[in-house]
């Protein structure tokens, strides 16, 4: 009896094509369990700090609004980070830093004027909650911020989507 009969089966029986299907899955098992990687764990995982107050500056572009009035500090924010429910957060301030035009005059001088466009606000939030310090950065919740990451404010009045601009741990 031949090892490898001519239809490609180990000792009459096994195909080799199962056998390396076999050890593609067996592979595949040992490399998740063994080396599972860089995962983004939860506080618990990632430090179990003490929490610190933290803030962050949140820059929101064109909201629709017909004034600031919404938009005031004192409130409590619902905070969601990359879609995941943060908790409330604190509304310290808000800053409206909308555009302003450069318009030239006949008589030659020129001034920023704010932008025409009516009802196009462009506002930073500064909120303050408690997060951890980690060797990877800031933890709020389970999420690691860092400049560039969205998020969403929601209270009763409005529901924004904006990005981080800044993240600080306040000198208390």
């Amino acid at each position: 009896m031949r090892l490898i009969d001519e239809q490609g089966r180990l000792l009459g029986k096994v195909s080799l094509l199962d056998l390396g299907a076999l050890a593609i899955v067996v592979v595949a098992i040992v490399a998740v369990l063994f080396f599972p990687g860089r995962q983004a764990g939860s506080v618990v995982q990632v430090g179990g700090g003490p929490t610190l107050p933290v803030e962050v500056d949140m820059i929101v572009r064109g909201v629709s609004s017909r004034s600031t009035e919404p938009f005031q500090a004192g409130q409590k924010a619902d905070l969601i980070i990359r879609n995941q429910p943060y908790g409330q957060v604190e509304v310290v301030r808000v800053e409206n830093v909308s555009r302003t035009v450069p318009v030239v005059f006949p008589d030659g001088r020129v001034q920023n004027l704010p932008d025409p466009e009516a009802y196009r606000l462009d506002l930073v939030f500064t909120l303050r909650g408690r997060g951890q310090r980690t060797e990877n950065g800031i933890v709020l919740g389970n999420n690691r911020v860092k400049i560039g990451v969205p998020l969403e404010l929601e209270t009763f009045g409005y529901n924004l989507r904006g990005t981080v601009m800044d993240v600080r741990l306040p000198q208390s």
